[in-house]
């Protein structure tokens, strides 16, 4: 998969504010929150208690960084845009430097730090503009391994009040052999690569290196860590590196979820090389066992892992599924 270039243009529309919601070993696990301008330009017009939007990238749970513009769905800004909404993009500690149970760590850290301190910071960067985020509405979007974020902030998370998820062909089938078994996987039709690629990084770690990020979207490629995930996945090595305890793995924990967005809108390529649809067809399946009060969405389309990653709202087929969004949002 070739490089794609970093274009800071399209966050032109938003005040972007960084800062960090967890130190691990004096290392900082960042989080950006995006203000539309409009809202403070406009302010007077406004009801200043705006919706909210969190989103987790992608990367396979071993690379990407939150504000990598390749991998932010230009129609979600127009979402965010449109409704005045507040975003906030977390980094969360990366595989294999860290553990599945690293990572949920830091999404049980970013929701503790959403529910304490986003309004204060928000006071702080607009203190003449009684800026909020209404955390009674908050609409959660995760692609990729963001899918599996967002399916652990459901699960794990009951007492944040979610009224809509979005899950783009999500990481959330973990048992599949796809992840512990070595077969040919010619993802983005790559060859298969070597497990010595795997043992080269692990021979550069220590016991202290925390990695949350590929760095500075302005500077980073995503090469490095696209070979280091391939292999992995490729070579059946996921699992060893997630672990192996109960609580990582989603559908095991659905029957006993306490309480789902009244709405979840899923989709997936049919093409899909990277995340295989059939695993999102599974997880599709266990929600309507195991939660069949929930209204659920599914959408398969043409087309290869980064689904909708190029398109803008006005595209039909998504502004379906946020009329489902916004009727609960």
């Amino acid at each position: 998969m070739a490089d794609q270039q970093h274009d800071p243009t399209i966050f032109k529309d938003f005040y972007v504010h960084n800062l960090d919601y967890k130190v691990i070993s004096h290392h900082k696990i960042l989080l950006s929150i995006l203000v539309p301008k409009s809202l403070v330009t406009d302010g007077a017009d406004i009801p200043t208690k705006r919706p909210l939007i969190t989103t987790f990238h992608g990367g396979w749970l071993i690379g990407g960084s939150r504000l990598y513009s390749p991998w932010i769905a230009p129609w979600l800004l127009d979402l965010a845009l449109s409704r005045q909404a507040i975003l906030v993009f977390p980094d969360y500690r990366l595989l294999p430097e860290a553990t599945g149970l690293d990572i949920l760590s830091d999404i049980d850290s970013f929701w503790s730090w959403i529910s304490k301190n986003l309004q204060s910071t928000l006071q702080f960067f607009y203190p003449s503009h009684d800026i909020k985020a209404d955390l009674d509405r908050i609409l959660v979007y995760g692609d990729s391994a963001g899918g599996y974020c967002i399916a652990q902030s459901l699960l794990r998370h009951p007492e944040m009040n979610f009224r809509a998820a979005i899950m783009a062909y999500p990481m959330v089938h973990f048992r599949d052999r796809y992840w512990s078994e070595k077969y040919d996987k010619p993802i983005f039709g790559a060859p298969m690569l070597p497990e010595a690629i795997i043992e080269d990084h692990l021979k550069g770690l220590t016991p202290t290196t925390v990695f949350s990020s590929d760095g500075d979207p302005d500077k980073v490629t995503t090469s490095t860590r696209m070979s280091l995930a391939l292999s992995i996945v490729q070579n059946g090595r996921f699992i060893d590196f997630l672990g192996r305890e109960p609580q990582l793995y989603p559908i095991d924990l659905l029957p006993q979820a306490k309480k789902l967005p009244p709405f979840i809108w899923l989709f997936h390529g049919k093409q899909d090389s990277a995340v295989p649809l059939e695993q999102s067809e599974y997880f599709f399946e266990h929600l309507r066992k195991h939660a069949p009060h929930i209204n659920v969405r599914f959408d398969v389309r043409d087309g290869e892992h980064g689904l909708g990653g190029e398109e803008r709202l006005s595209e039909e087929w998504i502004q379906k599924g946020i009329e489902g969004v916004s009727s609960v949002w």
